[in-house]
Order: structure tokens, then sequence, then C-alpha cells
């Protein structure tokens, strides 16, 4: 809570100098937060990449989903999947 209130006359220019060096500032330190942040935990990978990653097709792709080998993530309408559950799945 404010205690006091104290206007003061500042040319325009003076002003937008100060706002500018905050804003500045603000944008800075929100930069850095989002460059040192954690990688998220969980990477998806596309139809696309999985099927490049284990050399298959598509068609092939899709049929170890049906039988379970391989478990499919919805984002909407598209499909993705785990990356550590692909890995696992070539291990198997």
């Amino acid at each position: 809570m404010i205690d006091k209130i104290m206007l003061i006359s500042i040319p325009i220019d003076e002003l937008k100098e100060i706002i500018g060096q905050v804003v500045e500032e603000k944008l800075r330190e929100y930069s850095s937060s989002l460059t040192h942040k954690k990688p998220p935990d969980k990477e998806f990978l596309t139809k696309q990449e999985v099927c490049q990653m284990l050399q298959v097709k598509a068609v092939t792709l899709w049929r170890y989903a049906r039988e379970g080998r391989l478990k499919q993530h919805r984002v909407g309408r598209k499909v993705f999947f785990l990356a550590e559950e692909v890995r696992e799945a070539l291990i198997k």
C-alpha cells in the first residue's frame, strides 16, 4: 500500500526515458527467465519422426499403435508419440 503520493512535474522526454528504461529492464528479466527454464520432461514426436526413427512406413506405425506396441497421444486432432516410449519400444 502506498503511504504517500507525490506529484512532480517532469518533462515528457524524461518521463519517456524513465518508462523506457523500466520496460527494458523488465523485458531483460523476463527473457532471462525464459532461457533458464528447465526443458520439458516429455518430448513429443510426430508420426514422420517416429517412422524415421524406427525405419518403418506409416502403415506399420499405425499397426504398432493398434497392437499396443506404441501408445498414441492426441493433442486436439493431432497424434504424437512420446520419445521415451518409442525408445522403450525399440528395446522390447
